[in-house]
């Protein structure tokens, strides 16, 4: 939402002059596209200038996020002192100077991380990290493998035939990538003035053969409170989500941007889910953490601070609500507390035994 100038907006698309002429009346001059173009670039870097000022900039920002917040949510945000999930959120990312948000939002730096709380197994297997797309060894990549930039989300290449891959255009993909400052996509402080590289890790492949679900477990002082589980391509069309519990109940949460699923979870892997959540999101007021569910066990994908940058939008409210409790008192996420809060907010309990043996064998891998 771009910050309104509309003096220099109106200056932008027309001039008016004097016409000695005409007896002195106004025309009205209208600028060439190319140059209300030039204009609104000119705009961009400048305002791009001032919201990375040292207060200028932070108050710009603020008033950005608040503009925001407003108009997805409908409602001001409360900040003083925040209330719901989504608030707390926003307040992090207006606030929030934790240098550990710097690492958890850089996907290399945060391998470290999780290595040292759950170990090397849970980690997507690496390939390599290069600071150029010249600079990529290819010779030494599998036939199969995934490319991705450290300092933002969302941008990924996924080569499944690396004999048939056009290296020109996906090298041309990652100097993109390696240009975009991801900072001002959503303005998150985590990600600002991030080392940008390139990272190859292993194509991950779920129990079936095909893309492995996503889960992302919701955890609070190191204790998972809820989680969701997303499956089929991203798309409005083929993606779904489905929320569940910790003890793998599915919840009555519906996300607005996309639809229920049909996906079922068992109790063990939802237990296992939350246990290794806990543990890497340990010592932080909240973090969510992101798997896959693969052929080869759970992998955590990345760690993410600023869930869907604070913009919350959930059919059911008290869902918002408790999140927001469990974030401001770690007393509300023990997992017999929120077991109580969820219990009204429940749907029918998992009871298939196909969905018992695969999830079984996943959390036991």
């Amino acid at each position: 939402m771009p910050m309104p100038l509309p003096r220099f907006q109106r200056l932008a698309k027309t001039v008016r002059a004097q016409d000695p002429g005409q007896g002195g009346t106004d025309q009205r001059i209208k600028l060439t596209p190319r140059i209300v173009r030039s204009w609104r670039s000119i705009q961009r870097r400048l305002l791009r200038k001032l919201r990375r000022a040292p207060i200028l900039g932070d108050r710009l920002l603020r008033r950005w996020h608040i503009q925001r917040y407003t108009a997805a949510m409908g409602e001001l945000p409360r900040l003083t002192p925040p209330v719901t999930y989504s608030e707390r959120l926003l307040h992090r990312i207006l606030f929030d100077r934790d240098p550990r948000l710097k690492i958890v939002s850089d996907k290399l730096a945060v391998r470290a991380l999780i290595r040292d709380r759950v170990g090397d197994a849970l980690l997507v297997p690496m390939l390599g990290a290069w600071a150029r797309p010249e600079d990529l060894t290819w010779d030494t990549l599998p036939n199969s493998f995934v490319l991705k930039p450290n300092h933002g989300s969302g941008m990924v290449a996924i080569v499944h035939d690396a004999a048939r891959l056009e290296r020109r255009e996906i090298e041309a993909q990652m100097r993109s990538w390696l240009r975009l400052d991801y900072f001002e996509r959503a303005y998150e402080w985590g990600y600002r003035k991030l080392p940008r590289r390139i990272m190859a890790e292993s194509l991950l492949t779920g129990p079936e053969g095909n893309a492995p679900p996503e889960v992302q477990v919701m955890a609070f002082h190191g204790k998972a409170v809820i989680m969701r589980v997303l499956t089929g391509k991203k798309g409005r069309e083929t993606r779904h989500a489905n929320w569940f519990d910790t003890e793998g109940v599915e919840l009555g949460l519906k996300s607005s941007d996309i639809p229920v699923g049909t996906y079922a979870m068992a109790p063990e892997m939802a237990r296992a889910l939350a246990d290794v959540a806990g543990r890497v999101a340990s010592g932080f007021s909240h973090l969510r953490v992101d798997f896959y569910l693969t052929d080869q066990g759970l992998k955590i994908g990345e760690l993410t601070a600023y869930h869907a940058s604070a913009i919350v939008e959930w059919n059911d409210p008290r869902f918002n609500e408790l999140l927001g409790r469990c974030w401001r008192d770690p007393s509300e996420a023990e997992p017999s507390r929120c077991r109580a809060a969820l219990r009204p907010l429940r749907r029918a309990p998992v009871s298939s035994p196909g969905v018992a043996v695969v999830h079984h064998a996943i959390a036991e891998s």
